[in-house]
């Protein structure tokens, strides 16, 4: 099976993967194995459905890779914000289920620690609600970074018990609960299609506060500290501004490690989830893309630490997508190389001349072993200057790549 855009699918096309309802855990719009109507695009778009897996001879294998428990936790835990998040918008006065969005946060926690797999193949697909989905998505991301940084945690966490100093279902509430205070805000603006102008934008920037104030006494002060936190970067920039409560001035930003470590985490994980998710007010970015603004564009945003383990876990070319190599051939990458990220192991779909290839699994590369030869396509849009730098130490560099 592979990944297809859904502005890519073709008449014939069969799903490999079920789509599921978002609004209903246990319900699918589509189940495996049915051709997948054109007509349909339009609608799967509005659910925020891009990307959907299509069968592919020879590639069935990829199915081993998902972990139903996993997606299991993670529509449920989607289930329990959407119903949390609606009715807190319709009544200020509502209580939220804390005690429920904890045991979802265990489970999806339990079932992460279960799993073998560290490449990020599950994030949640079908949604209706950007803010929701998003929060359960850097939940899990959140939970996934935690599980390499286990001595780091333990390293930055000193006063406390090393189990509690790593427990990553505190890390998760955090970032479940990061954007809650947007409930609290108008609608009109924080789904504004265009740019927000500067009032609108200071109006937004009150969320970590008014999130604050809702679950501090509810959850576990590690937990309230990411979403108030959640937006303050490493190098002492971010919001929200820091104020005397006996005097009323303002205090120096906290900066580096002064932040909650959980709270640096979150910063990670919250830009890399809304840059590769589409947004009414911008279409998702590639991984690649997104991974090189957050080199180059976020400099000092994020603590170093943090963002090193990060690369490391998080592939630029996401397994089942397919690419084109700089030879000409067409593939699609099927596994993941934590030391080399930025060259996986492909199988070749089609020859140089646009010949299909009868049996992918015979023509396996690993390009960290062909070093002549790197992903330059994806989507039908070139990659070549989302690589790092040191990429092209060892690599042939295209003429046409700014050094």
């Amino acid at each position: 099976m592979i990944r297809v855009h859904v502005d890519h699918l073709t008449p014939g096309m069969v799903l490999a993967r079920p789509i599921p309802v978002p609004s209903h855990p246990g319900r699918y719009l589509l189940q495996r194995g049915q051709e997948i109507p054109l007509n349909l695009v339009p609608r799967l778009k509005r659910w925020g459905i891009y990307e959907v897996w299509i069968q592919y001879p020879q590639l069935e294998f990829l199915e081993q890779l998902f972990d139903p428990e996993l997606e299991e936790q993670q529509r449920e835990l989607y289930h329990r914000v959407r119903c949390n998040f609606q009715r807190s918008m319709e009544s200020t006065g509502a209580a939220l289920d804390w005690q429920g969005f904890e045991e979802a946060v265990t489970s999806l926690n339990e079932a992460l620690q279960r799993n073998k797999f560290s490449a990020m193949l599950q994030k949640l697909q079908a949604y209706d609600s950007y803010l929701m989905a998003h929060s359960t998505n850097v939940c899990y991301l959140s939970m996934l970074l935690g599980k390499q940084l286990e001595g780091y945690l333990i390293q930055q966490r000193e006063w406390k018990d090393p189990r509690e100093a790593k427990n990553l279902r505190h890390l998760g509430l955090g970032l479940l609960l990061h954007d809650l205070g947007k409930v609290r805000l108008d609608p009109k603006v924080l789904n504004k299609p265009g740019k927000l102008t500067p009032e609108e934008m200071e109006y937004v920037r009150q969320h970590p506060v008014l999130g604050y104030e809702m679950v501090r006494g509810h959850v576990p002060p590690a937990t309230a500290v990411v979403v108030l936190h959640h937006h303050q970067r490493w190098d002492g920039r971010g919001y929200p501004r820091r104020q005397d409560p006996a005097s009323g001035e303002w205090l120096p930003p906290l900066k580096e490690r002064q932040i909650p470590v959980f709270a640096r985490i979150a910063t990670v994980v919250d830009v890399f989830d809304a840059a590769t998710t589409h947004r009414c007010y911008s279409a998702a970015k590639p991984p690649i893309r997104v991974l090189h603004e957050m080199r180059t564009w976020c400099q000092g945003m994020f603590d170093p630490v943090i963002e090193q383990a990060f690369y490391r876990i998080i592939p630029p070319f996401p397994i089942g997508k397919v690419v084109q190599l700089s030879n000409g051939m067409e593939a699609v990458v099927v596994d993941f190389n934590p030391e080399e990220p930025y060259r996986p192991k492909v199988q070749i779909l089609r020859t140089e001349q646009g010949h299909r290839v009868a049996n992918p699994s015979l023509n396996e590369m690993d390009l960290a072993i062909y070093q002549d030869l790197f992903i330059q396509r994806v989507d039908d849009q070139d990659v070549t200057p989302y690589y790092p730098e040191a990429f092209w130490h060892s690599t042939p560099r295209p003429e046409y790549v700014s050094a």
